[in-house]
């Protein structure tokens, strides 16, 4: 039986997530644990009449299992004497609205049986990976087992509603598939932990003199200690302890309580369809639809249609092998992992360490399918791989996948080196983006001082990291990746230069390539008045060997140059440009464990420099390394023929 709320109380509901990435850093890891997760249950554990509702991602719960057995334990006592309420979500943390139904749906059920296993509990809440929600959730939710999802006031607010007159929980439904919704405030996020105890106390007490009844309070963990400047505000000043006293204080009208409690005893506070949504910062990141990240960014969206395109394969062969698929399946569950696809305070797909493990990942779950199914090589399909209207040339064999996008100049967009599970291409392009400006001002790094009554947010704290950042203000007319073609003029090439005052005299990059594979040949050519570019790939064991055949009457054309961008780890590449005349070059990547050899048929300059991009991240803005840019230049005579190696081995 449910009941109206007490008119003289506040629910005051407390939804806590903590979340590392994938295969994230140990120390990091660890340092989250030390400054955040393991204080807050110890403070949390005094003051056992306070409920909270929590959520551990998948991916920082393996970890926990090995590292951190006693803050299991510990949590587990905490469910078990009904302190804590356990949420759940897809397991390794995907933005659920990127996936096709069958892994929205397998990623929650993985993530609630594991719950029950370790808790024993039934989880039926959702905490919402980035609180990205599009109206078509409510089906693939209820088919997963999930009675209510928490988001944010924001979403209400785009459908048209009042923020400060909500209250409780909403009933939403797609297709007759009905979840509740409980919307999160926003003025609780920026409260907690960065203002006075006294000056929340405040807030919870104004909402039930408005005659509400209910409110929820939703945010990352990470922000109670973690984030930068908050340890010392939060556990050594003892913000945490002094909120807990003060809701055990005004225990008489705040009452702590557990969503699914809530959700027995209390009638929904009425119906509501909300549009695509999510927290205010991150709908001005994403400008106002979380989508819009696998526009601005190619890197996102080829990686995110890699992903799509293993998961369609498996779910289409799932039915024959199953058993032979669970690693496949694992692999690809991994790869989703949402903070490789996106970018806003914290440095999300800037991070070449992330985006490696999301394709390392999605390798390992290719292999693992053509090994269930005896696949034999070459192979090629021609398909609109990255859904832009045009179609690209995959191609495969037992140590590379190829992926050539004719219409871009006939580029290479991935080049997987399947022995060691990494995409050779995996670079960044360098991007305008909005908080570029402080840069540009001189901005000076955010200094904040915790004092006793001082209030910040994560982001007030953002400002420039790192200092003369101008000159890295460089951005790329095209996406930086490999088999690029350029036509240059006169010989200004230097070592202090990044090709920033270099102009194509006609940008290739941009021309549309005919193209013809045969065996493990792929051939390409552009034919247009006073110029004919024939180029060729042949794959072979751990060797690709390219050719050009040129002929160009092109007025201006002095130079004709392929480029090549690596994320490889070779300290003499890495820290500078610089512009050499040989023919060969070697290098040995330190991270990958790789090494390259670089054959010419003739002597070449090879001009090279890092890619560094200036990015935005929880410590202020900062320069990240993304790659090198490898250029192969010739003299453009009438008739041009070239050719060069690239052998990539295991060092």
């Amino acid at each position: 039986m449910r009941f109206k709320p007490d008119k003289d109380s506040l629910t005051f509901l407390i939804a806590l997530h903590a979340h590392q990435p994938v295969d994230n850093f140990d120390y990091v890891i660890e340092d989250a644990f030390n400054k955040s997760y393991q204080p807050f249950l110890d403070v949390l554990s005094d003051f056992p009449e306070i409920k909270i509702s929590f959520h551990i991602s998948g991916s920082l719960l393996d970890w926990a299992l090995i590292k951190k057995p006693d803050f299991i334990n510990q949590l587990k006592s905490m469910v078990k004497k009904g302190q804590v309420e356990i949420l759940t979500a897809g397991y390794y943390e995907p933005i659920l609205i990127l996936l096709p139904e069958w892994d929205r749906i397998g990623q929650i059920q993985l993530h609630r049986s594991k719950m029950e296993h370790l808790f024993k509990v039934n989880s039926t809440g959702l905490w919402l990976t980035e609180r990205v929600w599009e109206p078509s959730l409510p089906k693939s939710l209820k088919k997963a087992g999930i009675e209510f999802v928490i988001v944010d006031d924001e979403h209400f607010k785009l459908a048209g509603y009042d923020v400060e007159n909500l209250t409780g929980h909403y009933i939403t439904e797609e297709e007759g598939n009905e979840v509740a919704v409980f919307p999160g405030s926003k003025f609780l996020r920026y409260a907690m932990p960065f203002k006075l105890a006294e000056e929340t106390i405040a807030y919870l007490k104004s909402k039930l003199e408005r005659g509400e009844n209910c409110i929820v309070f939703g945010d990352d963990l990470e922000k109670f200690g973690f984030w930068p400047e908050t340890y010392k505000w939060v556990y050594e000043e003892e913000w945490l302890r002094n909120f807990f006293k003060a809701l055990s204080e005004n225990a008489s009208w705040i009452k702590t309580s557990h969503f699914k409690d809530v959700l027995m005893r209390n009638n929904p506070t009425g119906r509501v369809y909300l549009p695509c949504a999510s927290y205010s910062e991150m709908m001005e990141w994403s400008d106002n639809m979380f989508r819009n990240f696998l526009v601005k960014y190619p890197e996102s969206n080829h990686l995110h249609k890699k992903m799509f395109n293993i998961s369609c394969s498996i779910e289409e062969r799932s039915l024959k092998l199953k058993s032979k698929l669970s690693e496949a399946r694992l692999n690809l569950y991994k790869a989703q992992n949402n903070d490789t696809y996106w970018h806003g305070v914290f440095g999300g797909l800037y991070l070449t360490h992330l985006r490696h493990t999301a394709y390392k990942h999605l390798i390992k779950a290719e292999k693992e399918l053509e090994d269930a199914f005896d696949t034999r090589f070459p192979l090629y399909e021609v398909k609109d791989f990255d859904f832009d209207g045009e179609k690209e040339v995959l191609f495969k064999d037992s140590i590379f996948n190829i992926c050539i996008a004719p219409d871009k100049g006939g580029a290479i967009t991935e080049i997987d080196y399947k022995p060691q599970e990494v995409n050779l291409l995996n670079t960044l392009s360098r991007k305008k983006e909005p908080y570029h400006e402080k840069v540009l001002q001189n901005s000076e790094a955010a200094s904040i001082t915790s004092k006793g009554n001082s209030s910040f947010s994560i982001h007030s704290l953002k400002g420039v990291k790192d200092i003369d950042l101008k000159e890295f203000l460089i951005y790329d007319s095209y996406r930086k990746s490999a088999w690029i073609d350029h036509l240059y003029g006169e010989n200004n090439f230097n070592e202090e230069s990044c090709l920033k005052s270099i102009q194509d005299v006609l940008p290739l990059w941009g021309k549309r390539y005919d193209y013809e594979v045969v065996g493990n040949k792929i051939s390409q050519s552009l034919v247009c008045p006073d110029l004919n570019i024939q180029k060729s790939l042949i794959v072979k064991k751990d060797v690709l060997d390219f050719e050009y055949r040129i002929h160009s009457n092109i007025s201006g054309a002095e130079f004709f140059s392929s480029e090549f961008n690596f994320l490889f780890y070779a300290p003499e590449l890495i820290s500078g440009s610089q512009i050499k005349k040989q023919d060969k070059l070697i290098i040995e990547d330190e991270w990958f464990n790789l090494k390259y050899e670089i054959l010419f048929s003739q002597s070449t300059f090879i001009f090279s420099y890092p890619i560094e991009t200036v990015s935005d991240s929880e410590c202020g803005i900062e320069k990240t390394y993304q790659g090198v840019s490898l250029h192969f230049i010739w003299p453009l005579m009438e008739n041009l023929g070239v050719g060069f190696q690239i052998k990539v081995t295991k060092k």
